[in-house]
C-alpha cells in the first residue's frame, strides 16, 4: 500500500464542511442508514474521532465515545475533528503497527480509509441538491482505483471470512479511463488488472465502478455512464450483494 498525501484528506474534508454548511441539515439524502445531510455530518464526524483516536492508541476504541456532545455546532465539530484527524495521520509513520476494524495493520491502512471515507459520505451530501453525482472532483487522479483495490483487500476480503454466498458467475470491472480492471471470480477471489474470460463485463470510469461497489450507483438507471455485457444476473448478483457495509 503506497503513502497517501494527507493533503487529499484535507481537501476532501474541507468540501465536506463547506457542502454541510450550505445545505439544511433536515434535507433527505440518498442514504438508508443516514437518510438527513445532518445525520451524515454527525456520522462522518464521528468516525474521524474515532479513527483519530485508534491511531493514537493503537487499539480497539468504542466508536460512541467520540459522537457529537449535545449542543456542539455539527459544522464547527466536524471541522475540528477532520483537522485533527489529518494532523495525526500526518505525523504518523505508515509502517507503524496499529489496531484496524478487520485485525491488525499499519497506520498507512488508516491514511488510505480515511480519504475514502470522506470522499463515500462527501459524495452521500451531495445527493440532497444532485441526483447521482459523479465521484467528488476533489480525490486525487488515482483514488478511485484505490477505492476498488481497498474494496478487494478490506471488504471483499472480510466478507470472505464471514462466509459470503459464491456469486453465480465471474464479473470483469474495466476502468475506461485507465488501464486498471478487476476480474472477481465466484468466490470472490479478485484478480488486480487480470485477464480471462468472465461470465459479465461492467465498463464505466473508475469512479462510477468504485460507486457501484459502494452501492451508490446503478448500471441499469445510469446507462449512458455504463456498458454492460454477458450474463445480467450475475452481473445483478454482484452489485446486490452485502459486501461493503
Amino acid at each position: 500500500m503506497s503513502t497517501i498525501d494527507m493533503s487529499e484528506l484535507a481537501r476532501v474534508s474541507d468540501a465536506f464542511a463547506t457542502e454541510a454548511g450550505q445545505t439544511d441539515p433536515s434535507a433527505p439524502i440518498a442514504s438508508r442508514i443516514w437518510p438527513t445531510a445532518g445525520e451524515i455530518v454527525d456520522h462522518l464526524g464521528n468516525i474521524q474521532r474515532w479513527a483519530t483516536a485508534a491511531v493514537q492508541t493503537r487499539g480497539s476504541v468504542d466508536v460512541r465515545e467520540h459522537a457529537r456532545p449535545s449542543g456542539r455546532d455539527p459544522i464547527e465539530w466536524f471541522t475540528e475533528g477532520a483537522s485533527a484527524l489529518t494532523e495525526e495521520l500526518e505525523r504518523a509513520d505508515p509502517d507503524a503497527e496499529c489496531w484496524t476494524f478487520v485485525g491488525p495493520g499499519r497506520n498507512a491502512f488508516w491514511q488510505r480509509r480515511m480519504v475514502h471515507e470522506a470522499t463515500k459520505h462527501l459524495w452521500d451530501l451531495r445527493t440532497a441538491k444532485a441526483v447521482d453525482p459523479p465521484m467528488p472532483a476533489e480525490v486525487d487522479a488515482g483514488t478511485p482505483a484505490a477505492i476498488i483495490d481497498e474494496f478487494d483487500e478490506v471488504f471483499i476480503a472480510r466478507a470472505r471470512r464471514q462466509g459470503i454466498a459464491h456469486l453465480p458467475g465471474s464479473v470483469l470491472l474495466r476502468a475506461t479511463d485507465s488501464n486498471r480492471s478487476w476480474l472477481i471470480e465466484p468466490d470472490w477471489i479478485v484478480l488486480s488488472d487480470g485477464v480471462g474470460r468472465a461470465d459479465a463485463v461492467l465498463e464505466a470510469s473508475a469512479g462510477d465502478l468504485a460507486l457501484v461497489l459502494w452501492e451508490r450507483a446503478d448500471p441499469w438507471a445510469l446507462g449512458s455512464r455504463f456498458s454492460r455485457s454477458g450474463d445480467e444476473a450475475v452481473l445483478r448478483a454482484l452489485t446486490e450483494a452485502r459486501v461493503h457495509r
